[in-house]
């Protein structure tokens, strides 16, 4: 939702952070995550501009936050529901990403797995049959050997 601001004050970021006694840094995540559910301030010569009922909103935002148990997603969610900044806020925006990126994932997986199992079969394959050749090639030396001690039984005498 895009307010206007009239002639009222505007605050910069980093006048924000003063009066809630925030780092900046903190007051962009938060902005982030109302960018998330869809609400926006205004902007004033590209620049972020703050109005009163901003400044009250970021305030509530931080009084909700600081209870135990509080994540600040959810704060986010509370204040925006409190204050009607977007009419049906949903349920938990990120999950929904997470579950949506998880499928294209999960695939990845399955071929990066199936992709494994084949080269694992071929390589035990080429192992079972290299055993197979050094066997033989034993074999065959050891008969040699002893083809040698026969032949050699004949020239002693």
């Amino acid at each position: 939702m895009l307010r206007v601001i009239t002639a009222e004050a505007a605050y910069t970021t980093e006048e924000l952070a003063d009066i809630l006694g925030l780092p900046i840094a903190t007051i962009r995540k938060y902005n982030f995550h109302f960018a998330k559910i869809g609400v926006q301030f205004t902007k004033k010569h590209g620049r972020l501009a703050y109005t009163n009922d901003d400044v009250t909103i970021f305030h509530e935002l931080k009084r909700i936050y600081a209870y135990p148990e509080m994540t600040l997603e959810k704060a986010v969610i509370t204040v925006a529901r409190k204050f009607n900044l977007v009419p049906d806020t949903p349920p938990n925006i990120s999950t929904e990403k997470q579950t949506l990126g998880l499928e294209p994932r999960e695939m990845q997986m399955k071929e990066i797995q199936s992709y494994i199992d084949a080269k694992f079969e071929e390589r035990e394959r080429q192992l079972i049959s290299m055993a197979r050749e050094i066997r033989a090639l034993k074999k065959a030396q050891q008969q040699k050997k002893s083809f040698y001690k026969w032949l050699k039984t004949f020239f002693e005498k």
